[in-house]
């Protein structure tokens, strides 16, 4: 079996492609707009796209599974509870698809949202077992998946604890996102794992009882990705167009580490806002003030909407988040550090930790 990750830094996404050689066959899920390097790879190892996956009606990324699909005659896959104003094929838990010598097995697990899946991939040339889950947006690596927007903390409760905590240590874990996206509140940059390694350390995964559990989850709750309804219904085909439409340039909101060093050495103080977690902020920080980046949508009145703000993060897709959604409460002196605290350590600082 070919397996191939893509990562997107534009809102820490990650999508997957698996191929079975001997048939020259393949799947992908969570195909993002641009769809040419899911392409070019088809093409690179002569394989045919016969099934595209979605784990959930997507809200905080553009999709490219109607486009994909229509790019190579492939169908597009959703939860029998998904509604979709193009072709779908509808699953529901414990349906079982080949794709050539690839067994994927759906599971139902709400709680993201109430149409997420995960899916238990099996590649039967080497064992009857499963070996890997793609988790979609319900299990991450180091978090769950946010329950609120359209989805349900008691359910999540269920499809983590009950369903994918029953599968062996063994089984790796393979998301759609990673650090910097809103969600979840506390990803890990390392973009897979082990349900072995889950269960010891992940911080979601260690209580009692599903009261502890819903509280935890709704509490201190990332700020929601912009136009989220919008973004998902263009993604379920309601919509013509992508709704992108920004009152800004992106650019104009942005500043290199180079550039924020020079203004300081020539004696300017821009406000600086660090987003990150506490723990990160103890470990390495640039005398910013910290907001954490769940924090910032009741935090907001400490923050002068009149005063130049340079916000940063560990490698800058969270500080990013929080620069459009300053912008968009009114604030225009606000600007993204690109790269974060480790392109200031790595270009300006090498006494900064890097981490």
């Amino acid at each position: 079996m070919l397996f191939k990750q893509f990562q997107h830094e534009e809102g820490s996404c990650l999508s997957y492609l698996l191929g079975c050689t001997k048939t020259g066959v393949a799947v992908v899920t969570e195909p993002q707009l641009d769809i040419e390097p899911y392409l070019r790879y088809l093409n690179d190892h002569r394989l045919k796209l016969t099934h595209i996956f979605e784990t959930h009606s997507q809200a905080d990324h553009l999709s490219g599974a109607k486009k994909l699909a229509e790019a190579t005659g492939a169908q597009v896959y959703f939860h029998e509870s998904a509604k979709a104003n193009f072709p779908i094929q509808r699953v529901k838990d414990g349906d079982e698809l080949m794709v050539g010598n690839i067994k994927l097995k759906v599971l139902h697990t709400p709680g993201h949202t109430h149409d997420s899946i995960s899916l238990a991939v099996t590649d039967m040339t080497r064992s009857a077992e499963p070996w890997f889950l793609l988790t979609g947006d319900t299990l991450f690596v180091g978090d769950v998946g946010r329950p609120d927007l359209h989805g349900s903390a008691e359910s999540l409760y269920d499809s983590v604890y009950n369903k994918l905590m029953q599968f062996p240590d063994s089984v790796e874990i393979f998301p759609t996102h990673y650090a910097g996206s809103v969600c979840g509140k506390a990803l890990s940059p390392k973009p897979s794992s082990t349900m072995g390694f889950e269960r010891r350390f992940n911080v979601a995964l260690q209580f009692k009882s599903k009261q502890e559990f819903v509280q935890f989850v709704m509490s201190d709750l990332p700020v929601q990705p912009p136009r989220f309804e919008k973004v998902r219904e263009f993604n379920l085909g309601f919509l013509a167009e992508p709704p992108i439409e920004k009152t800004f340039d992106k650019d104009s909101l942005e500043i290199t580490v180079e550039q924020l060093k020079q203004r300081q050495d020539n004696g300017e103080k821009p406000f600086l806002l660090d987003v990150r977690s506490p723990g990160e902020y103890q470990v390495a920080n640039l005398g910013g003030t910290l907001i954490p980046l769940q924090q910032l949508p009741n935090r907001m009145a400490e923050l002068d909407p009149n005063q130049e703000i340079i916000v940063y993060c560990h490698t800058g897709n969270r500080s990013r988040r929080a620069v459009e959604f300053l912008y968009e409460n009114g604030f225009r002196k606000v600007r993204n550090l690109i790269g974060g605290i480790e392109a200031w350590s790595v270009r300006i600082d090498p006494r900064v930790p890097r981490y």
